[in-house]
């Protein structure tokens, strides 16, 4: 009778201790999965706060107005209302010369230049447009100056700048200004122009 007893007793025993063995494994994978959890969420908001430039996304824009019109739109308003289908009302200024990209942390401002005499061929239209990151990471992404005509893109790059900084530049800067501003012209061969430099994330969210 005591030795079933000792039998039932050790049974038990070894019955919790499997189960507290089960416990302590299941505890320790779910303390594994939420670190790793914890660690791809802030990697995600991290991504998500890098800014993101658009630019190539307004140029094909712009050329779409052009191909639909024969001009350039005077301002961002214009350009909404034909091929964005006003669905970016809420990111143009009222004055329709800036447009700020909240999720991809980007600022735009456009300006048509009309040709002196329309008539020659060798004075196309241009639309000159400036991206310029914002939020709490813009010091690690680049500004950009381009000038889009409806057969080719001229572009400049250089570091952060600020909304003064590019108001007080103005719309069409000369190319001294943007060398003092250390812009530096770029060159397509056959690389995107605005590549950003992360992958992840933020390289899918819309402008």
């Amino acid at each position: 009778m005591k030795n079933e007893q000792a039998s039932n007793t050790s049974t038990r025993r070894g019955g919790r201790m499997k189960f507290t063995f089960a416990a302590l494994a299941v505890s320790f994978l779910l303390l594994v999965f939420a670190v790793i959890y914890a660690s791809w969420q802030s990697s995600r908001a991290s991504e998500a706060n890098l800014p993101v430039p658009a630019m190539e996304q307004i140029a094909l824009a712009l050329r779409t107005f052009h191909h639909q019109t024969g001009r350039f739109p005077s301002d961002f308003r214009e350009l909404n209302e034909r091929v964005w289908r006003r669905a970016r009302t809420q990111q143009i200024s009222p004055d329709g010369k800036t447009l700020t990209a909240a999720q991809s942390n980007y600022f735009y401002t456009f300006h048509a230049i009309t040709p002196a005499n329309p008539t020659r061929a060798d004075t196309p239209p241009k639309a000159a447009i400036w991206g310029a990151p914002v939020g709490e990471r813009a010091s690690e992404s680049a500004t950009y100056f381009w000038y889009v005509t409806p057969q080719k893109i001229e572009g400049w790059m250089g570091p952060a700048l600020t909304r003064e900084t590019v108001a007080v530049t103005g719309a069409v800067p000369s190319e001294q200004q943007l060398a003092l501003l250390t812009m530096t012209r770029q060159t397509t061969n056959g690389v995107s122009l605005t590549a950003p430099k992360t992958s992840g994330i933020s390289s899918f969210l819309p402008f």
